[in-house]
């Protein structure tokens, strides 16, 4: 100890500087090179995983390759490094919030009131439409989402933003699935407020309940579903370098969806993809 003490000493001599300094340094380079070690374990996740995945998810998704990172480290390295996640962007097409104008007391009350969570499968769900860009126009997406596990039970696409759209989405949900008696909720859209998609749903036996006018937050998990596909399928990055076809941009929603249901894990399920979640409460 006193050997190694003097060599210290020597060389805090030689380079001029405290002994405080010198071990100040030396643990500053160990906690860079500990850094770097996880910089690289990082950057090892897939691009998927690696682009858009907060630092809670990757920690789970590390574990699961045998890897113990605590989160926090993740994120500090992630900043530091300039490991960003993708963020999301809200781009509205011309006239999507346009809405009939209804008496309020003949709709739907808010039923579901922000109860975002279900015991049991196919008896909770929420559902809306959202718009992609496309070289071809405006895509737009129709999709049901289970509370119970957050899985996507069916989705339609169209050119047209129109009450046909909703109504074929309810007619591939009630042909996948027996959700007779479920809550439905949605916006105060104008593809929801319609006579037909009003009277499909008693005909299906379906409770429909609805958001607030001009409360986002009351549907707020089918809204986080879409910001997730937009972000994570690649979506934004079609803005900045070329536009996608129509057929093309239905093929990425298509496998997006896919990804998301089987394998994209969440917090909310215990770090179990929608499909896992399933399997393991069954």
């Amino acid at each position: 100890m006193q050997q190694r003490g003097f060599k210290v000493n020597q060389l805090c001599k030689i380079a001029g500087i405290r002994r405080p300094t010198f071990y100040y340094q030396r643990e500053n380079t160990r906690k860079y090179d500990k850094d770097l070690a996880t910089l690289e374990v990082i950057k090892s996740l897939p691009e998927q995983e690696l682009r858009y995945a907060g630092a809670k998810a990757k920690a789970q998704y590390l574990k699961q390759r045998g890897i113990t990172v605590n989160h926090k480290r993740i994120l500090r390295v992630s900043n530091h490094f300039g490991i960003h996640v993708e963020n999301r962007v809200r781009k509205f097409p011309a006239g999507y919030y346009l809405t009939l104008k209804q008496n309020e007391t003949d709709l739907p009350k808010n039923l579901l009131n922000r109860e975002f969570s279900a015991s049991k499968p196919l008896k909770k769900l929420v559902t809306d439409i959202s718009y992609f860009k496309t070289r071809n126009g405006w895509l737009y997406l129709s999709a049901v989402l289970d509370l119970y596990n957050n899985e996507i039970l069916c989705f339609k696409m169209s050119d047209r933003f129109d009450t046909r759209l909703a109504a074929d989405t309810l007619n591939c949900l009630c042909e996948k699935h027996a959700v007779s008696g479920a809550l439905i909720h949605s916006d105060q859209g104008c593809t929801y407020t319609a006579a037909e998609y009003r009277s499909l749903l008693k005909e299906k036996g379906l409770v429909q309940s609805m958001s607030r006018r001009g409360n986002c937050w009351d549907n707020a998990c089918i809204e986080h579903f879409f910001g997730t596909v937009k972000v994570e399928s690649g979506y934004y990055e079609t803005l900045k370098h070329g536009l996608l076809s129509y057929r093309e941009m239905e093929e990425l929603i298509t496998g997006f969806i896919q990804f998301y249901n089987t394998e994209r894990i969440q917090k909310k399920l215990g770090w179990n993809s929608p499909l896992n979640f399933s399997l393991k409460c069954a």
